[in-house]
């Protein structure tokens, strides 16, 4: 038996004034119909007092009944439950009695008789109960499912939907009216689907469970993707499956929330692994540096310890930028690069250095901007000789209607060596580093402010050979009038 089956037959109420009638059929139906319960009375008058005291799929009557005939007891039960099947059968039939019957909106006429009218009686009496007893059962999960805060949905056994409550309307986009009698294909793709059917082929089977969830992208009519949460059941059944229903739980924030903890989980295994083995290094020349100075006194045995210990402050300083980026930026405004750029190399440069800088503006967030432009500038020069040219510009043409310029980007390239092909991807990696005395981490943070931002960050080759980086999907602009605001600079 699947699952979802109802765990009780139908309810016959049989109203007859002869006995031996009543007991013909209660055999008989019970003999056809499997599961079914039959409620028996001889009286008609007592049956207001069965449909309230019983819940009745069906109501066979007799039709002439010394207290009231049977078109009498069908108007009675109609004002109290006007779709409740009803089938009139008679033993004294006719085509005025048949006719009025019709009329009066019985669900059924028979006349009495031998085997073959009892069989009929039984055949109608099942199909009637069964659809009443389905549309009841629909009619209670719509109310039901209306009253839900999530998004709901009733799939019919055509795979089309026939109900939708608000909260689906509202996370869709679409009118109700477009999405009843769609496909599930409306809101989701063909992968979705198929997912959606091996849960249902499941649950309907008998060997799975009663109902099952799973993950699936809901697109919705204005092309935002809502990832949910499907909780899907079958609709209850007899014989003939009747369609399933589903409830959508938006996890958005939950999928948002684990991306965010394993991207912090990565840059913590990072980290540990510099402290574990990179910072050991200055740290070991620390300790040994105490040693000597406390047997030499000397002062170059004090200055070594003293460099040691600058190399890991500037470690530790690196490692608190890194932790602390990656996160997606929210809040942006102009920032002036020249001015950034201008500063940091007044720190950073050496005599015969060389910065060419054209006037731009991006939007971002200023202090992070500052720590990639400090970043790949040191970059710059940690990687040269000294008399090094180092140019900064925007990607895009600032010339022009505001509407017509291709907000690319920008670059900063030198007139250094370079950096060979094979090694432009690696030079992201924590930790990873060719300079002496470098820590690895400023393209790492280059990387990771690009992310926050949704850039793209690519490494390439200068027109002199040496290193060009270059930032795309950024907001390029000429420097606006507000004012950029105040940054400091690292040392």
């Amino acid at each position: 038996m699947p699952p979802s089956l109802p765990a009780h037959g139908p309810t016959v109420l049989h109203v007859d004034d002869d006995r031996g009638q009543v007991d013909i059929v209660e055999e008989f139906l019970h003999r056809h119909l499997e599961k079914i319960t039959v409620v028996n009375t001889t009286d008609p008058t007592q049956v207001s007092e069965h449909l309230a005291e019983k819940e009745i799929d069906c109501v066979i009557s007799d039709y002439d009944m010394p207290e009231m005939d049977g078109l009498t007891l069908l108007t009675e039960v109609r004002d109290g439950h006007p779709d409740l099947p009803f089938v009139l059968c008679t033993g004294k039939g006719s085509e005025t009695i048949a006719s009025e019957a019709i009329n009066a909106g019985v669900t059924g006429y028979l006349q009495k008789g031998g085997p073959d009218q009892l069989e009929r009686l039984a055949n109608r009496v099942a199909h009637a109960a069964k659809e009443f007893r389905a549309e009841r059962e629909s009619e209670r999960y719509a109310t039901v499912l209306q009253a839900l805060d999530y998004p709901t949905y009733v799939v019919d056994e055509n795979a089309a939907f026939s109900y939708v409550n608000e909260a689906f309307v509202e996370m869709t986009g679409y009118d109700r009216e477009e999405i009843i009698r769609s496909s599930p294909g409306l809101i989701k793709t063909e992968e979705g689907v198929e997912k959606a059917n091996e849960s249902l082929r499941s649950i309907v089977s008998g060997g799975g469970p009663e109902r099952q969830a799973f993950e699936v992208d809901i697109h919705t009519k204005d092309g935002d993707v809502v990832p949910c949460r499907d909780h899907m059941a079958a609709l209850p059944f007899d014989e003939e499956f009747r369609g399933s229903v589903g409830i959508l739980r938006d996890v958005s924030e939950q999928k948002h929330q684990r991306e965010q903890l394993q991207a912090q989980n990565e840059r913590l295994k990072e980290i540990v692994s510099f402290i574990s083995h990179d910072m050991r290094t200055p740290l070991t020349t620390a300790q040994a540096g105490i040693k000597l100075a406390s047997e030499s006194h000397a002062a170059e045995d004090f200055e070594r310890v003293e460099t040691a210990l600058g190399r890991i402050e500037e470690m530790i300083d690196e490692l608190r930028t890194l932790a602390e980026t990656g996160i997606t930026v929210n809040n942006t405004c102009e920032v002036d690069i020249h001015q950034l750029a201008t500063r940091a190399w007044q720190t950073l440069s050496r005599d015969a250095d060389e910065l060419d800088i054209e006037p731009f503006a991006i939007e971002a967030d200023p202090e992070r901007t500052k720590s990639v432009v400090e970043n790949l500038l040191r970059n710059a020069v940690e990687h040269t000789d000294p008399g090094v040219t180092v140019r900064f510009g925007a990607l895009s043409q600032l010339s022009g209607p505001e509407s017509e310029r291709d907000h690319e980007g920008f670059f900063i390239e030198d007139t250094g060596p370079g950096i060979p092909e094979t090694d432009r991807e690696q030079i992201f990696t924590p930790g990873y580093t060719t300079a002496q005395g470098g820590s690895g981490f400023g393209l790492s943070i280059v990387r990771r402010v690009a992310e926050g931002h949704d850039w793209d960050v690519t490494v390439t080759e200068s027109p002199e050979g040496g290193a060009r980086f270059e930032i795309r999907d950024v907001g390029v602009c000429s420097v606006g009038q507000a004012e950029t605001p105040e940054v400091t600079l690292s040392d």
